[in-house]
């Protein structure tokens, strides 16, 4: 690989990451506001509800079922979109360690020597 396509690469890789950055900044949050909507309609229906304390949290449960499915599947996509940076992360070191090669090989080519 040329060293310029290396570099272009790693920039765009670079972008990207920002761009996952920012976007799990927005699925974090999005996870905690379900969370909560999920916990204060819990409590609520808990404390109102009638029977034993395993009758009002099985009523609770569900009452709550949309909300817990929200929260889950929210921060479900928090997890993926770790993974997706932690993918990202690995490319980068792909690329970098490609750029040293690329300098290494441009290096000796400039010397002369030849295997």
């Amino acid at each position: 690989m040329n060293p310029f396509t290396i570099a272009e690469q790693l920039g765009k890789l670079g972008v990207d990451l920002d761009k996952a950055k920012d976007d799990l900044g927005r699925l974090e949050n999005e996870a905690i506001e379900a969370e909560g909507a999920f916990r204060v309609k819990y409590s609520k229906i808990f404390r109102g509800a009638a029977g034993s304390v395993e009758d009002r949290k099985q009523i609770a449960i569900f009452e709550c079922d949309e909300e817990w499915r929200i929260w889950g599947k929210a921060a479900a996509l928090v997890r993926l979109q770790k993974e997706h940076i932690r993918a990202l992360h690995a490319r980068i070191d792909v690329g970098r360690t490609l750029a040293s090669t690329a300098r290494a090989e441009a290096s000796l080519a400039q010397s002369g020597w030849s295997p």
